[in-house]
């Protein structure tokens, strides 16, 4: 099976994330994938904002699928923009919305998440 480029991806999540489908799709004109994801971030942050965590799992795996389907760079601007956003999705979340945000994150996203983690704490002990 032929891996994700940007432009499928972004068809993808245009499809999937029907709430911001018009700001996807016009990114995905101007080729700035990276723009997308980071839309996608800005908008599970305002539902986190508007309390609605339980919508947030469901778009978090949207994305933790397309990244078992994605070529490299998909791979790459998820691994870099997206599951880095999880540390400042931790700092808005109460302790209960974390523990039902991070249950839902699925395992390939959550493996990255605890390997950047990890690589932070081990920076930050080394400076």
């Amino acid at each position: 099976m032929d891996k994700l480029s940007e432009n499928r991806a972004s068809a993808y999540l245009a499809f999937h994330y029907g709430d911001i489908k018009e700001e996807i799709n016009k990114l995905s004109t101007r080729k700035n994938f990276a723009g997308i994801l980071q839309a996608i971030v800005n908008h599970i942050n305002i539902l986190l904002t508007n309390g609605q965590a339980e919508k947030i799992g469901v778009r978090i795996k949207i994305i933790g699928c397309l990244y078992k389907r994605g070529n490299e760079y998909v791979q790459y601007l998820v691994e870099n923009l997206f599951v880095r956003s999880f540390t400042g999705m931790k700092r808005r979340c109460t302790a209960e919305q974390w523990a039902y945000v991070y249950q839902t994150i699925p395992k390939n996203l959550k493996n990255i998440y605890q390997l950047q983690t990890k690589n932070n704490l081990t920076q930050n002990i080394n400076l």
